[in-house]
């Protein structure tokens, strides 16, 4: 379970940037859910982001996934000396030189986390880890901060972190983050962290392949029905989906041709696809006729790639970020995807989290609670913010969507009136 997420000083986002998917005593019991921990006691099941092309929506998933792809490979993917792929706010020289800062807050097995760090091109500049444990207080469990004077490190561990914390230390180099190190040491008690971030699921605007629906399909052999039910929800009515294994065969020609589907094979090795296939009713003839996925609609296509993704992330109540979850799909279909995470489980055992960077304004209407809102906008300076729009105080039964296409909550483009361009 997401509670909040910091950026600071990471491409367009100078300042301190704050996101939470904490919910308030005003959020309607079915897009929230209670967590067990006193201190966050319930967070949104979604929130979405809206704003003009250029405001900062990509970036925000950028540093998402830049932040969980250094926790979960700083300690094996790099090197002593290696650079670290950090990209800080290129328009103020004085920023730009300084580290950026990101900081999680999530639950893991009732327990909050609170963990930060801070990086440059050449080292971790920062990193800390506050634990709250099932009614008690917030701990330290351990801190490191660079001195540039010395050119070392100050650490100081607290009581709550057992283990080998001398061993730990030693072994995590400047480029390489504390705890990924301590867990490749079997450090138990900063597994969940790690795991955590395992299950963190972020998705780029290009969306979710069709491998994972695929091979369940193939797999799990209850599956079938359930994504049959999926797509009826959705008003295709499919009959039956299957997969069948086609034998490819990987040449230089076709590289360029499909290089996303092809960039796992070698040229000297056949290797093997699955092809989904939708089977409909054919009138006046029994059985049913098949076609490939890509002989449907780009629309159906894309559902396909995420509906095996969405039933595991609520499954297994993992925490998705998508960029452009509108991209290619009818206003309809994104609005089923949002309240799919928010009604198809009302339990407190089941707690899947969404937040999507989006476009399509007609979620204003119904879909969504203002609490479950952002906004990114852009400064003259090149700046973004992230702004939550109950910060406007909308009344009651505003039309969001009115207000928002209007302006009055900012975070829309400024377009020009029409002229002739020469």
């Amino acid at each position: 379970m997401l509670v909040s997420f910091e950026v600071e000083n990471w491409t367009c986002f100078r300042d301190q940037q704050h996101f939470s998917m904490r919910a308030t005593k005003g959020t309607p019991e079915e897009f929230a859910f209670d967590t067990g921990v006193s201190h966050y006691p319930r967070l949104n099941r979604a929130s979405v982001i809206f704003g003009p092309n250029g405001s900062g929506k990509s970036r925000f998933v950028d540093a998402l996934a830049f932040a969980q792809q250094l926790v979960l490979s700083s300690a094996l993917q790099s090197q002593e000396g290696d650079a670290i792929d950090v990209q800080s706010f290129l328009y103020d020289t004085e920023i730009s030189m300084k580290a950026s800062g990101f900081r999680f807050v999530f639950i893991e097995n009732e327990i909050a986390y609170e963990y930060s760090f801070a990086v440059d091109s050449e080292r971790v500049t920062e990193e800390r880890l506050d634990v709250r444990p099932p009614g008690g207080r917030r701990q330290n469990w351990f801190s490191r901060e660079y001195e540039s004077d010395s050119a070392t490190y100050t650490w100081k561990f607290g009581v709550g972190l057992r283990g080998s914390r001398g061993v730990w230390r030693k072994a995590t180099r400047e480029n390489a983050l504390f705890v990924s190190t301590a867990v490749q040491l079997n450090a138990a008690s900063l597994r969940p962290i790690v795991r955590w971030f395992r299950r963190l699921v972020v998705v780029r605007s290009g969306g979710f392949t069709t491998t994972f629906t695929s091979t369940s399909l193939q797999d799990n052999p209850g599956f079938k029905a359930r994504l049959v039910r999926f797509f009826r929800q959705l008003d295709i009515h499919v009959s039956d989906i299957r997969v069948r294994e086609k034998d490819l065969y990987v040449d230089e020609s076709g590289r360029h041709i499909i290089p996303r589907m092809l960039k796992d094979f070698d040229n000297s090795k056949r290797k093997t696809m699955l092809v989904p296939e939708f089977g409909l009713p054919v009138k006046g003839k029994k059985g049913l006729a098949f076609l490939d996925l890509d002989q449907l609609s780009d629309g159906t296509q894309r559902i396909y790639a995420f509906a095996g993704p969405w039933l595991d992330i609520v499954d297994r109540n993992r925490v998705v970020v998508v960029d452009e979850l509108d991209r290619s799909l009818h206003p309809h279909l994104v609005w089923f995807l949002i309240r799919f995470i928010h009604d198809c489980y009302t339990t407190t055992e089941h707690r899947a989290q969404i937040i999507a960077t989006v476009h399509d304004t007609h979620l204003l209407e119904d879909a969504l609670d203002r609490r479950q809102v952002w906004l990114t906008e852009k400064n003259l300076d090149q700046s973004a913010m992230l702004t939550p729009l109950a910060t406007y105080k909308p009344r009651k039964n505003e039309s969001l969507r009115r207000g928002y296409l209007g302006g009055r909550y900012g975070a829309v483009p400024n377009v020009a009136e029409m002229e002739a361009i020469a």
